[in-house]
């Protein structure tokens, strides 16, 4: 992989919540691309926005170490890092308005086979939004490289 050219991908996201005794998923299938700069690995792709009539965001998440940065840029405007056992403040800009978050992030896992063309990501973590709980979070992302469907 090279740092300047991204690779074509699919991404396929779901995202489940536990709130209290409710469970609630959301799934998304996006094209987007796979870029390595040394050793952190960034995944860009369009989000469309959970309203109708919202528009799209454009979203980066970037793989480190042990440490997952996710942007979000366009209907909805966001960044946040991931750290595993430590509390992260960021902020969410929405068509709703502006608010806090506070994440505890309790595990991440990244996966990317070369040869295969095709990887994991796997994200968990509680949110607080305003101070308020928002429910425990448990997110999992398939990357394949196009070429490979």
């Amino acid at each position: 992989m090279e740092a300047t050219k991204g690779i074509p991908v699919t991404i396929h996201m779901k995202t489940t919540i536990h709130d209290g005794g409710q469970t609630e998923e959301t799934a998304l299938k996006s094209e987007g691309q796979l870029y390595q700069k040394g050793t952190t690995t960034y995944v860009r792709f369009e989000e469309p926005s959970e309203e109708e009539g919202y528009g799209t965001s454009m979203q980066t998440i970037k793989i480190q170490d042990n440490e997952i940065s996710v942007s979000r840029n366009g209907a909805v405007t966001m960044n946040q890092r991931f750290i595993p056992g430590v509390e992260t403040e960021g902020m969410l800009h929405s068509p709703y308005g502006q608010m806090t978050m506070l994440t505890k992030t309790s595990g991440i896992e990244f996966r990317w086979n070369k040869a295969l063309g095709a990887g994991r990501l796997r994200l968990q973590y509680g949110l607080h939004l305003q101070g308020n709980d928002a429910g425990n979070y448990d997110l999992r992302v398939i990357i394949k490289e196009v070429e490979h469907k």
